[in-house]
């Protein structure tokens, strides 16, 4: 971004509007897709619309974020937690809100409260119940202690969620959780949706034929999975038994797979018959900036279908931001059925829901044969993600909600 369009940027910033510190523990020295880039778009859009202060380890931040935000860089590894508490007081005067994607660093901005400052948590998962299913899909150093790591975990999320004056959950379901299993006050908890930046994912006509050509897939439908294969539990295997349940049926179809991980190159040996194989084409991981690029490529986006994290979802709810940013790419989407996932697609217009391998098989070969319903499917899911799931809009809503309460604090 050059000088102009950062002045430009600056101009949104509301007069007299409240100060924010976030805390953070992402390297963002290096970006990749994933929940590192999502944290790092969400500070960049609070950026340009209030002042922001940025507590993280040191060496952990990207160049560009110097013009557009304070930097406060402190200890990594064991002195991270002191030196991070340290910092905030040293700096209390520079900010009205402690703010964190990260519900285990808010205990250490409690002290905080007694100046006056307020605390905002954004869930976008709970950790402990993320910790719980990787230490039991994965090979671990000393697996039975993980009943007494995620205990330890829920209760420092519990007292995060004591201590913050809000918290933006992005499920009902989630919320519910909250309410149920943490005892949270439920004037506080308000739900705010993932986001995605519509200006950077958006349909890209110029962008779409280049990278088909180059694929050599001009002519054929583009069935998109997106993701890293390094999560057992995830159930990603399926994909490529569906893809060769396809692909041994049809000709006009082919699966492009862009990520890694340590489990793909077995995944996609062992499930793929060797004449359908040719036609699965993996092009790895891809730097962040050319995801959309991918995502225009496809005509059908597909999320995975698993049973395995039915127990996440049902504590969490499950709307993950790569659906989104199909969508804002104008492609339909077919996802596992989850209800908060169905009544999305059904309000939308924007993608279906399978419940078993035999039924994806089905709705991809649906929509293969049907490509004015791709499109309008397409150009609905974009408008459906404009309306709600803007970054721009909704952290904008956030920064009103945070202004709201620091306001009644003073007052």
């Amino acid at each position: 971004m050059n000088g102009s369009d950062t002045d430009a940027r600056s101009l949104t910033k509301q007069a007299g509007s409240v100060r924010i510190a976030i805390l953070c523990r992402h390297d963002f020295s290096h970006l990749e897709p994933g929940d590192k880039l999502h944290t790092y778009d969400k500070i960049r859009a609070l950026a340009t619309q209030v002042d922001v202060t940025l507590f993280l380890p040191r060496g952990y931040a990207a160049r560009e974020m110097q013009s557009h935000m304070k930097i406060v860089q402190v200890s990594q590894g064991l002195f991270f937690a002191l030196g991070l508490v340290l910092a905030l007081f040293i700096h209390r005067d520079e900010y009205d809100c402690v703010y964190s994607r990260d519900p285990l660093l808010m205990p250490l901005a409690a002290p905080m409260k007694a100046f006056g400052k307020i605390l905002v948590i954004e869930m976008n998962g709970i950790p402990s119940l993320w910790a719980e299913i990787h230490r039991r899909s994965h090979r671990i150093r000393a697996p039975q202690l993980t009943p007494i790591i995620c205990a330890l975990m829920h209760q420092i999320e519990a007292l995060a969620i004591r201590f913050a004056d809000l918290v933006f959950p992005v499920t009902e379901r989630m919320r519910e959780t909250l309410l149920r299993d943490y005892g949270a006050d439920p004037g506080k908890i308000i739900v705010v949706p993932n986001t995605v930046d519509t200006d950077a994912f958006r349909p890209l006509e110029a962008g779409r034929e280049e990278t088909r050509s180059r694929l050599g897939i001009e002519r054929k439908t583009v069935v998109l999975y997106f993701g890293t294969f390094t999560a057992r539990w995830r159930g990603t295997d399926q994909l490529f038994h569906v893809a060769n349940l396809v692909l041994q049926r049809r000709e006009d179809i082919v699966f492009l797979v862009v990520g890694s991980g340590p489990l793909l190159e077995g995944i996609g040996n062992d499930a793929v018959g060797s004449r359908a194989l040719s036609r699965v084409l993996q092009v790895g991981s891809v730097d962040h900036h050319l995801v959309p690029l991918y995502l225009n490529a496809a005509d059908v986006y597909v999320y995975d279908l698993t049973q395995a994290a039915v127990g996440l979802i049902e504590k969490q709810g499950l709307c993950p931001s790569k659906i989104l940013e199909a969508m804002a790419c104008g492609k339909p989407v077919i996802t596992p059925k989850e209800s908060e996932l169905e009544s999305m697609l059904q309000k939308s217009g924007g993608g279906l829901s399978a419940s078993s391998m035999k039924e994806l098989v089905e709705l991809i070969e649906k929509l293969t044969d049907s490509p004015g319903l791709v499109k309008s499917m397409g150009v609905k899911a974009r408008q459906y993600v404009e309306l709600n799931h803007d970054l721009t809009r909704l952290t904008q809503r956030m920064v009103e909600l945070i202004n709201e309460t620091v306001s009644s604090r003073r007052e």
